[in-house]
């Protein structure tokens, strides 16, 4: 999204500035200029530029001013991430919905909530960390300040609307995240209708359009790793392209729902308050949970398959299985494969699962 928005919508070098230039970007000289812009590519959230996005970024506590206090934060966090992602890791490799063909749906409602979940919190807990080992290496080599390194996320309680939660929770990557309330929100109030929800069915088909390229990319992958392998002639590769773009296609009539509910809400005279944001963090849990299942399908049998063709399933085992084990004697990949397999309805797709790689020999 920074790069369509540097090349077809604005001019960088003329409208541009970082808070540490003393002369105009196209003042400077050529291998100036390169640098300069290598370092506006690399910052999507514009964080000490002129396009930076916004009351959505979270600056970085107070306490955490200084290089010591703000690697131990960082450091924390990243402990933190890094357990979210073992434990999404396990739960999908015990899972039996993601190690057949039946859907994240067949196993009941919450477990579909948890189903359609794990790999975006994956991807969370993936880039969280990513962010808090380049925070780590830049402040504590004296490269930026702790400043520079605010959250890669925004505060999950302000996702109480399917607009704020891409707006305030993850587009924070973006500079002009959807629904982002900034200086010009009074400019936005008296745009019509009609152009707002334009413009938001842009943002999203763009989203879809980027998220389709790497769905192609994905397949292209699937399509070379199943030629390459011995595997190829006994399993059919599955398809993923198109799997991204239903979810981003229904973002806008979600929040085309919540603004309709909303206004209707205003004309009978209620206010915002905790009873309205509680529903509207179930309205954003149900409308996510649906809208993702289509996607997470596809994810899932693409993954399942690249699962079973790498190393004839000898996953490494996860830091939490190697601690639960050797401390404990608990081996948790049993433990959950069994009360997830009981608790599938759909035994008819899973009914003869069990764990495919050898769980005690690998932790051990």
């Amino acid at each position: 999204m920074l790069g369509i928005r540097l090349l077809l919508v604005v001019r960088p070098v003329e409208e541009y500035r970082h808070e540490a230039d003393e002369v105009p970007a196209y003042r400077l000289s050529f291998i100036q200029r390169y640098f300069w812009l290598f370092n506006l590519s690399n910052s999507p959230r514009g964080v000490g530029w002129s396009f930076k996005a916004g009351t959505s970024i979270i600056p970085v506590n107070s306490r955490h001013g200084t290089r010591a206090s703000f690697i131990a934060s960082r450091l924390r966090w990243l402990f933190s991430h890094y357990l979210l992602l073992e434990v999404a890791t396990l739960y999908m490799r015990c899972n039996p919905v993601f190690l057949s063909k039946a859907s994240v749906t067949s196993q009941g409602y919450i477990l579909q909530c948890l189903n359609v979940a794990v790999i975006p919190c994956q991807l969370y807990a993936v880039l969280t960390c990513i962010h808090c080992v380049l925070a780590i290496l830049a402040v504590g080599a004296g490269l930026d300040e702790p400043r520079a390194w605010p959250q890669p996320f925004g505060h999950w309680k302000n996702a109480y609307t399917v607009r704020k939660f891409w707006g305030r929770g993850i587009s924070l990557f973006d500079t002009d995240p959807v629904g982002a309330e900034d200086s010009s929100a009074t400019k936005q109030e008296r745009e019509p209708w009609a152009t707002k929800y334009r413009r938001l069915c842009y943002a999203f088909i763009c989203s879809a359009l980027i998220h389709g390229c790497g769905d192609v990319v994905l397949q292209f992958r699937e399509w070379n790793d199943f030629s390459s392998t011995s595997v190829s002639g006994t399993m059919d590769v599955p398809n993923v392209i198109g799997y991204s773009a239903p979810f981003f296609l229904l973002q806008p009539v979600g929040v085309l729902v919540e603004d309709a509910v909303a206004e209707v809400g205003k004309r009978m005279g209620l206010k915002e308050g905790t009873w309205s944001r509680m529903v509207g963090y179930a309205w954003v849990w149900v409308f996510l949970s649906f809208s993702l299942v289509f996607t997470a399908d596809g994810l899932k049998n693409a993954l399942q398959a690249r699962y079973l063709m790498a190393a004839g399933m000898e996953a490494q085992a996860t830091l939490i299985e190697i601690i639960a084990d050797r401390v404990f004697g608990i081996q948790p990949a049993l433990v959950m494969s069994s009360w997830l397999s009981y608790q599938n309805p759909n035994q008819s797709q899973a009914s003869s699962y069990s764990l495919p790689f050898p769980v005690h020999d690998n932790i051990l």
